[in-house]
């Protein structure tokens, strides 16, 4: 399974017991597990007796720690992690530990690239040993495994970073894709506020803006009739002069001498729509 760029693989399984020779060696039992890796933990029964099983069953508990001084001095400082109990001597024990930066489940484990971890039993191989949280087989056989993780044999760190470099890691992926939706979202709403500002905008603008009826229309006389044009006649006015909130009224206060005066006001529509005021 390839994750952006970087192959997940079954590590070859580690069997725990005394007949695992790659506990003796120089340079110690160190493994090079990358995020998404998986490894397995097995304990060999010894009942029926397996080509990878010892004589006498070898009772052990595997601790995960993170400190090289815990690793050095086999010992068992604060909270144990613990792994796997070894103590079925007619059937295999296994643990699978998935190298992974954050992990779904409240009680399992995660990793950190670039940083080691080591996995040591305390136990002494007996039944009695079994509780031990110092020494034991770590001590005296060199049981303990070395996991650097996202390192590799030639001491270079493993490249997983974004853009130039390479692809995105793949614990990345969720935080940069909940970053972007989140940006999204925000542009959505900040347009659709936008939108919505506006056409309040130009709803008040519209209503602010009715057609006024000019004065000049008010001195202006109708000819008709039979006053051939020597006497002005009776001004209608429509009460209501646009569809706008309000409508303008015109109100003649004087106009025996010289020009007529109006006074106009904004007066709320009347219903029905046709009602006139003569002046």
């Amino acid at each position: 399974m390839d994750i952006c760029g970087t192959s997940a693989s079954n590590l070859e399984p580690i069997y725990w017991n005394s007949l695992n020779r790659r506990f003796a060696e120089e340079a110690g039992y160190v493994l090079y597990p990358q995020i998404g890796d998986r490894l397995d933990l097995i304990c060999p029964a010894s009942e029926p007796l397996g080509p990878r099983s010892t004589e006498d069953y070898e009772y052990y508990k595997l601790y995960l720690v993170n400190t090289g001084e815990q690793a050095a001095r086999c010992e068992i400082t604060g909270p144990p992690n613990l792994l796997l109990t070894c103590d079925k001597p007619s059937s295999d024990t296994r643990f699978t530990i998935k190298f992974q930066e954050y992990s779904p489940n409240l009680w399992g484990h995660e990793f950190k690239t670039h940083q080691d971890y080591y996995i040591i039993a305390t136990s002494d191989g007996s039944r009695q040993g079994l509780e031990s949280m110092k020494g034991g087989a770590c001590l005296n056989k060199g049981m303990k495994v070395v996991l650097k993780v996202g390192q590799n044999p030639s001491g270079n760190s493993t490249k997983q970073g974004g853009g130039e470099n390479g692809p995105f890691p793949p614990s990345n992926i969720p935080i940069i894709a909940g970053a972007a939706g989140g940006s999204a979202f925000l542009l959505i709403i900040a347009i659709i506020i936008a939108v919505v500002c506006y056409r309040r905008r130009q709803s008040k603008h519209s209503d602010s803006h009715h057609p006024p009826l000019s004065l000049s229309t008010l001195t202006s006389p109708k000819r008709g009739g039979n006053n051939n044009g020597s006497e002005p006649s009776d001004i209608i006015i429509p009460l209501r002069t646009s569809d706008s909130a309000f409508c303008p009224h015109y109100e003649k206060v004087s106009g025996d001498y010289g020009h007529p005066v109006y006074i106009v006001q904004e007066m709320p529509p009347q219903s029905p729509a046709n009602i006139y005021y003569k002046v």
